[in-house]
C-alpha cells in the first residue's frame, strides 16, 4: 500500500460518534455534581488491586469489552443466574474474570453516594484505568449509563466475535455494534495484555483448517513452544496474548502479529487484509507510532463504550453489581 495511504489510514479519525440520541446523552463528567470525586476514588481502588494482581487489568479490560458486545454497555455481564441463563453462563465468558474486583470498588463507591453511580460506569472506568495503569494512554470516558436487568446466555453467544474468526467475520460483528473496520483493527490489540487459556488456540496446533496439523501461518518455533506448553487436550494451562510484553500496554501486539506470533487466530488474521496488514505493519515499524496507536485506541474505545446503552430512565442503579435476575 502506498505511503499516503497508510498514512490515511492512521490519521483520518473514524468515529462511530454517529451514535444513537440515547449514547448521546452520556457525556463527560456526568457526576461532577452527583459523586464528585467518584473516578479518583475507583482509581484509587483499583490501584492497591492491581498492585495485588499484575494479571487483573486485562481481565478487566476483557470484561468491559465481553460487556459491551454481549448486549450493550449496560452491565448485563455481572448479573448472576441460579439456573445458567445469564450471559456470565455462556461459553465465550468462560473464563472472563474480575467480577469480584468490581463488586469491591462499587462498594466503596456505594458508601461515598449510594444509589448514583451505575455499574455500567464503573465498568467503563475500570477499563481506562486498566489501560492505564499497564504504560497505555490516559483519557477520559463519558458516563451516564444505566444498568440493565435483563442477561442473556443467547445474547453473549450470538454477539461475541469468535477467537478465529477472519477479518471479514470479525467486521460484520463489529459492524453489528455500529464499529468501524478501523474499530476493529484497534481494538484488538486490547491483546497486548493477558492471556488465553490452550481451547482458545489449540486448533491452529492440532487440527488446522479441520485438516489435522498446525497452522501454516504460524511461526514453527512459536509453533512448537505452544504445542510443549500445550498438549492435546490441556483446557488449565494460559499463554500471553502478547509474547513479547504480555503485562504492559504497547506495540507488541501488532509486532507480534507481524511476527506471526499472535496466539488467536483472530489475531492472525488481521494479516490476511489489505487495510489491517497496513496498520499493523505501520504500527509495527517503529515505536514513534505509539502515540498514534494511543490516539486511536481511546477513541475506539469511547466508541465501543456508547454500544446499546441505558440512559436517563432506561434501566436502574443497582446498589450491588452481581445480582440473581432468577
Amino acid at each position: 500500500m502506498a505511503g499516503a495511504s497508510l498514512s490515511l489510514l492512521v490519521l483520518v479519525v473514524v468515529a462511530s460518534a454517529s451514535a444513537s440520541a440515547t449514547a448521546a446523552q452520556l457525556q463527560y463528567g456526568y457526576y461532577n455534581t452527583s459523586c464528585p470525586g467518584v473516578e479518583d476514588l475507583v482509581r484509587e481502588e483499583l490501584l492497591a488491586l492491581f498492585a495485588a494482581d499484575v494479571t487483573l487489568p486485562a481481565g478487566l479490560l476483557r470484561l468491559h469489552f465481553h460487556d459491551c458486545f454481549g448486549a450493550g454497555c449496560d452491565a448485563a455481564l455481572l448479573l448472576k443466574s441460579r439456573n445458567g441463563t445469564a450471559q456470565r453462563d455462556a461459553d465465550p465468558n468462560a473464563t472472563v474474570r474480575g467480577y469480584e474486583a468490581i463488586d469491591a470498588v462499587k462498594a466503596k463507591v456505594e458508601a461515598a453516594c449510594p444509589l448514583v453511580v451505575s455499574c455500567a460506569d464503573i465498568l467503563a472506568m475500570a477499563a481506562r484505568d486498566a489501560v492505564n495503569f499497564t504504560q497505555g494512554p490516559a483519557y477520559q470516558v463519558e458516563t451516564g449509563r444505566r444498568d440493565g436487568n435483563v442477561s442473556r446466555r443467547e445474547d453473549a453467544e450470538r454477539l461475541l466475535p469468535p477467537a478465529d474468526g477472519n477479518v471479514t467475520v470479525l467486521t460484520r460483528y463489529f459492524a453489528a455494534q455500529n464499529l468501524t473496520v478501523k474499530d476493529m483493527i484497534v481494538l484488538s490489540a486490547a491483546h497486548t495484555i493477558g492471556v488465553a487459556h490452550c481451547p482458545s488456540f489449540s486448533e491452529r496446533l492440532y487440527n488446522s483448517s479441520g485438516a489435522g496439523g498446525q497452522d501454516p501461518a504460524m511461526d514453527p518455533a512459536y509453533a512448537r513452544n505452544l504445542t510443549a506448553a500445550c498438549p492435546a487436550g490441556d483446557v488449565a494451562t494460559v499463554r500471553p496474548l502478547d509474547p513479547l510484553s504480555p503485562n504492559r500496554f504497547d506495540l507488541g501486539y501488532y509486532k507480534s502479529v507481524y511476527n506471526r506470533t499472535a496466539l488467536l487466530g483472530s489475531d492472525a488474521a488481521l494479516l490476511d487484509d489489505s487495510l489491517s496488514l497496513a496498520y499493523v505493519q505501520l504500527m509495527s515499524s517503529n515505536d514513534s507510532y505509539v502515540d498514534t496507536f494511543f490516539a486511536d485506541f481511546a477513541i475506539s474505545m469511547i466508541n465501543m463504550g456508547r454500544i446499546g446503552v441505558r440512559t436517563g430512565a432506561d434501566g436502574e442503579i443497582r446498589s450491588t453489581c452481581a445480582v440473581y435476575v432468577d
